[in-house]
């Protein structure tokens, strides 16, 4: 087990070189390919995977969410669907983005001899001209998936899918046509059978006919009405039949219209607690407008504040302004998507956080990391102290003395440190703790050849030539 966990450590080292990785493709190592797979990896590696006589490693690969597209694209042509259609599914990681393909790639596996192969490339590709070229398909199926690249289409093919012979390619087509077109939204509704949940989140984009969305507002299910209520394109005389409705969705959805003025806003019947986790306002998402944005980050509704937290567009200002919210939630947003969000921000709410997902802050590009050992090495609380153990730049007697902390975290955050002494990174190799082991394997201070003599200990045998 001790072994093992080095082999991990080793896969996660930084400065493990191309000889020591290459050992690891051995089906002694077969363990951890997965670990070795997925991350960032030298050109020798890459070449022997994608070549390597194993489908699952080949396949994992596949799945590299750091590979770029055209690394992954060298197992278009691989003889196993199995390692084709991953390629074609491609790295699902959670808010991760991911490199895409290139277009050759992707008409390839549009085109794939394998119908698994196929489906998964038309069920997972981003949108692209690739994939609008299955418009013309003869099979109705394919040309479904073509109306995910609804951007990609002309008119005309837009609309031969919108007057497709196959209802189910017409309901699909309508559903992208929907946000400009209310005539489309009608056949959307007549012709598809999405669940209430995904069919709300058209209709809150949605173009609607006044006497249907009155028609929605009097007898539509509770997302129906969330989503009419919530639909900047519905009249607000319309959308005013839902202020006093029983569900509170739906009133929540209505307090956060923005032909509201905030005296409006207030007399409505609705609460944003701190613990409730909403999605954010879809009009609030797609505004360009920085005066319209000021508007949302000043709002009383909090779930304005939230949704404009998550906005793209967001002018600087209002990212300082919202980094100061008394909202958690908004503060939290703000730094899971605004890379110019200020690092005292960042630093306060990975304190605050609970969740296991306020790691990712970490990555954060305005992290400040440099200064935290200065700042916090010495702090009697364990949870500010622990913030030294991020600093790049942290004096090496400093993390010296916090991996002797009890607390077991101060171990394995410092284990892979390249500041902490040589010696003490080798007397946590062999930690009762698993997870310390595995982080001093990863430290980039450990020299390769001790990195083969770990190896070599575990089993591991070495490379011929």
């Amino acid at each position: 087990m001790k072994n093992h966990a080095m082999i991990r450590g080793i896969v996660k080292n930084p400065a493990a070189p191309a000889d020591v990785l290459l050992r690891l493709l051995s089906e002694e190592a077969s363990g951890i390919w997965q670990f070795l797979a997925w991350g960032p990896l030298p050109d020798r590696v890459v070449d022997a995977i994608v070549t390597s006589p194993h489908v699952t490693l080949r396949a994992a690969f596949a799945e590299n969410k750091v590979a770029s597209g055209d690394r992954r694209a060298r197992l278009v042509n691989d003889p196993d669907p199995t390692v084709r259609a991953a390629v074609a599914t491609g790295p699902q990681w959670f808010r991760s983005p991911v490199d895409p393909l290139p277009e050759w790639a992707q008409r390839a596996l549009l085109r794939d001899g394998d119908a698994q192969v196929r489906s998964r490339a038309e069920e997972s590709l981003p949108p692209s001209p690739a994939l609008a070229e299955l418009a013309s398909d003869a099979d109705p199926r394919r040309r479904r998936a073509a109306c995910r690249a609804w951007g990609h289409l002309d008119p005309e093919r837009r609309g031969l899918l919108l007057a497709d012979a196959e209802s189910s390619v017409r309901g699909e087509a309508a559903k992208r046509a929907s946000v400009h077109d209310a005539d489309a939204t009608e056949r959307y509704l007549l012709l598809t059978d999405d669940v209430p949940v995904r069919r709300a989140q058209v209709l809150v984009r949605a173009a609607l006919h006044p006497a249907t969305a009155r028609r929605l507002a009097e007898t539509g299910d509770v997302h129906e009405r969330a989503a009419v209520a919530g639909n900047p394109a519905v009249a607000l005389d319309t959308a005013r039949l839902l202020a006093d409705d029983p569900e509170h969705a739906v009133r929540l959805q209505f307090a956060a219209r923005p032909d509201l003025t905030e005296a409006q806003r207030a007399e409505i019947d609705y609460r944003v607690s701190e613990s409730d986790r909403l999605g954010a306002v879809p009009w609030v998402l797609d505004a360009t407008d920085a005066e319209v944005l000021r508007r949302c980050a000043t709002s009383a509704n909090t779930l304005l504040r939230r949704s404009a937290a998550c906005n793209g567009q967001l002018p600087r200002d209002v990212v300082d302004l919202l980094g100061r919210d008394d909202d958690l939630p908004v503060r939290i947003l703000l730094c899971e998507n605004q890379p110019t969000v200020d690092g005292e921000v960042i630093l306060d709410v990975l304190r605050r956080w609970t969740s296991p997902l306020k790691g990712m802050l970490l990555e954060h590009p305005g992290f400040p990391r440099a200064g935290l050992a200065r700042r916090f090495g010495d702090d009697p609380e364990p949870a500010r102290r622990y913030l030294a153990t991020h600093d790049p730049e942290a004096p090496a007697d400093l993390l010296l003395r916090l991996s002797h902390d009890p607390d077991v975290r101060f171990r394995r955050a410092l284990a892979s440190h390249p500041n902490l002494p040589y010696g003490r990174v080798t007397e946590l190799l062999g930690d009762g703790d698993t997870q310390t082991s595995i982080r001093a394997a990863a430290n980039p201070a450990l020299p390769p050849p001790l990195m083969h003599r770990l190896l070599d200990s575990a089993g591991i045998p070495r490379r011929a030539g």
